[in-house]
């Protein structure tokens, strides 16, 4: 036996017989010309096997089988009855039937599924296959059924081990290309089938001849993983009214396109109309995941296919197929072709052979944190109004300045905008509530992000009411608090001594400017003035600490650990679903029709992350990359944004007791006031916070968890040079302001402002 580079390309065997049609037809005697081969003497069986099935009624023993060949071979010569055919590449030389016999004998067990008849029709029939990783099955499943008489296969690839997870074939076959492995299987399967390799896959120039050379194929099936193949051969066949098959191996989706009777019918079922035909051409590599999900609808996939959609390009190199679903789809495809073939199935459209969902658990899991209450309790406001005050009210706002103060209290910032407070008017005072039906997030480790909330919405109730010539006097503080309430504040005189003085009153007007800014915004510094104005603000806070980071190699290592932190989230179930269910409204009627939430915002520096947000969305699909170690896009995407400020802030205090950190929420509130003064942004980052301060007894946080959490806190002290006796209690980052962000919604103030008629 002799190897070389010809040898590896041959794909159809050499045939000894008289039939002037049939390719490498050779006469001679096969065994002088190949002395060397192993040889298979199968006629003699098959022979015998042809008389049973042309006598079905009967039950012949060996024996009669034998008595009825030697009958038959009479004074015949064995060796040049029937066919000899040489395999090059296994150096096999077989003797089979004759052509006509040898179909009859292979297909017999087809009958009754397929009739003779039927049979006879399809053997005219010509079928292509563009790509033959999946197209591996379908082929050598066409073939098996032999539903056609010529097969046409086009793929450029070669065999790599990475592909024998799903390609029945050999180790022996690397680095041989795909057609030729497929052909070659074929061949030995049925050595009279016709076969055609385009062994460089298919491009501009060879698309017709694919499609056209020798007569129109009867069906084109795309199993290729080029965009722009997809594209133009379904154009291609559209325009030669051929029909086109395609199985994903995904829950089993099959599309059907019959442009062999629907002329008019678009490509891909509609599912990139709109796009313009040079984006379809050229496909940049940032475009190509949004229109793989545009093709494939990639929300109905399966839980773990969408997973591994966020993946490709990051942990995984391309999409994954199982040979399990590659073999299930190489029968649904062989199946519809015949079929389609047959015109007994004449219908366009999806479809889906999903076993998960067919052979299913009957209990479905549902999430934990679907009830959330959505009324507060005023029950306790009760309580607390019946209790003698100890403080004489002196001033009295009337109902419009009321409003306005309350109106300013509400545009402070909380996370996820859930805004936790509840205020109640009582002769001269304001009572602020916690509202716990409003804060029960992931976020809220220890009450955290509520304390800041709170305390940022109290900021700005002092600075209306100073505008408006009221002072507050706070009696109450968080820490004396009782169940919901946590301060009570009494309208006095602006220059009355027992009320809070307002260091910088001419913050008001940035109240109702106040936004967040989620997007990069503009590059630059922090001038070293505005860091200054900044900082004079906490320096009135002795129990809390403002911290800049502006050296971009420490907002790199910050970011990285947000990042981390947002994925981890993003990731956990309660954190899920306080992002997709609870926090974001994802399109603009749902925002219309609520006020609070965020509205969702595309973020532009990673454009493949909509599209991976949509995917992302099903908790299963979060489940399922938490469990593979995935989703590293989030975690980019916020790197990326982070890298972008121009410092990242930090807010610590010395202890997190209610009040501590009521009273870092109003001066962060005053911090932001200024900062969108002098021209700046915040963002709030919220998920290191959150992490950091959870307990080894919180039941969601594995252990593993908790040793990672841990590292990031470390790195991130280690970092940010974080006093031993300081806690980290509010993260931002800072840019320069950019176009005019979308600012979030409020409840109305009669959601939020209640008097004690309402409640007695």
């Amino acid at each position: 036996m002799y190897l070389n580079k010809e040898l590896d390309e041959l794909f159809l065997p050499i045939v000894f017989l008289k039939d002037p049609e049939q390719r490498f037809n050779r006469s001679g005697d096969p065994k002088k010309e190949f002395p060397h081969a192993i040889v298979l003497d199968l006629f003699a069986a098959q022979k015998k096997e042809l008389f049973k099935i042309e006598n079905p009624s009967l039950r012949l023993s060996e024996q009669e089988l034998e008595e009825k060949y030697q009958q038959w071979i009479g004074d015949k010569n064995a060796d040049e009855e029937g066919t000899w055919v040489y395999y090059p590449w296994s150096n096999r030389l077989l003797h089979i039937l004759e052509k006509s016999e040898f179909i009859t004998l292979r297909t017999s067990r087809n009958h009754y599924k397929i009739s003779p008849e039927e049979q006879r029709e399809l053997f005219d029939k010509k079928i292509a296959i563009i790509g033959l990783s999946v197209g591996h099955a379908v082929a050598i499943s066409i073939a098996t059924e032999r539903i056609c008489g010529k097969l046409k296969l086009a793929d450029f690839d070669i065999i790599e081990l990475s592909n024998l997870n799903r390609l029945k074939t050999g180790i022996h076959n690397s680095g041989i290309n795909k057609c030729v492995v497929t052909a070659r299987e074929i061949a030995e399967i049925d050595p009279f089938l016709d076969i055609e390799c385009f062994t460089e896959g298919i491009n501009h120039d060879n698309l017709d001849a694919f499609l056209t050379q020798d007569g129109n194929v009867d069906i084109l099936i795309d199993e290729c993983d080029d965009i722009e193949t997809k594209i133009a051969c379904r154009q291609r066949a559209k325009s030669l009214g051929i029909p086109v098959i395609m199985e994903t191996s995904d829950r089993g989706m099959l599309d059907v396109e019959r442009f062999d009777l629907e002329i008019d019918r678009p490509i891909l079922h509609g599912f990139l109309a709109g796009i313009p035909d040079e984006k379809l051409k050229n496909i940049s590599p940032q475009d190509r995941v949004p229109l793989v999900m545009k093709i494939v609808d990639a929300l109905k996939g399966s839980v773990r296919g969408r997973a591994s959609l966020v993946e490709v390009g990051r942990t995984i190199s391309t999409w994954p197929q199982l040979a399990s679903a590659v073999t299930l789809g190489g029968g649904v495809v062989t199946d519809v072709t015949r079929r389609i073939l047959l015109n007994q199935f004449t219908d366009s459209g999806r479809y889906y052979v999903d076993l998960e969902e067919i052979i299913a658990n009957t209990k479905i899991s549902k999430s934990a944190f679907g009830n959330d209450v959505l009324h507060f309790d005023l029950r306790d406001a009760a309580r607390i109004l019946n209790v003698p005050a100890s403080v004489d009210t002196t001033h009295y706002p009337n109902q419009t300045q009321l409003h306005e103060i309350i109106e300013a209290g509400t545009q402070a910032p909380s996370s996820g905008n859930e805004q936790p407070w509840k205020w109640i008017y009582q002769h001269g005072k304001l009572l602020l509530f916690h509202d716990k039906t409003r804060t029960f997030s992931f976020s809220n480790t220890k009450n955290i992000s509520t304390f800041i909330a709170l305390g940022a919405s109290y900021q700005n109730i002092v600075l209306k009411s100073y505008e408006l010539g009221y002072g507050i006097e706070n009696v109450l503080t968080p820490s004396t608090c009782q169940q919901a309430h946590i301060a009570t504040l009494y309208f006095r005189a602006i220059d009355d001594p027992r009320a809070d003085k307002v260091p910088f009153p001419g913050l008001t007007e940035f109240i109702p400017l106040r936004s967040t800014n989620r997007g990069p915004g503009i590059s630059g510094d922090l001038a070293p003035l505005d860091r200054r104005m900044l900082q004079e603000i906490f320096a009135r806070n002795s129990d809390a600490q403002l911290h800049f980071y502006t050296q971009k190699d420490k907002i790199q290592e910050i970011g990285k650990i947000v990042g981390a932190c947002d994925l981890y989230t993003l990731l956990h179930d309660q954190g899920h679903h306080d992002f997709f269910e609870r926090n974001i409204r994802w399109t603009p009627e749902a925002y219309h029709n609520t006020s609070d939430g965020i509205p969702y915002q595309p973020q532009v520096h990673i454009p493949t992350l909509p599209a991976a947000l949509a995917v992302l969305r099903d908790r299963k699909v979060a489940q399922a990359l938490r469990t593979v170690g995935g989703g590293s896009i989030i975690s980019e995407a916020s790197q990326i944004g982070i890298s972008q400020s121009v410092a990242v802030g930090m807010i610590s205090v010395t202890d997190l007791s209610p009040d501590t950190v009521f009273k870092a929420g109003s001066s962060l509130q005053a911090l932001w006031l200024q900062a969108t003064a002098l021209g700046y942004s915040l963002q709030p980052l919220f998920s290191p916070i959150s992490l950091f301060h959870r307990e080894a007894t919180d039941l969601s946080i594995t252990e593993d968890d908790i040793e990672k959490l841990n590292g990031l806190k470390t790195r991130f002290r280690s970092i940010t040079h974080l006093e031993e006796n300081h806690l980290e209690v509010f993260l931002f980052k800072l840019t320069k302001s950019g176009p005019n962000p979308l600012k979030t919604k409020r409840l109305p103030v009669h959601e939020i402002l209640f008097s004690e008629n309402d409640i007695l």
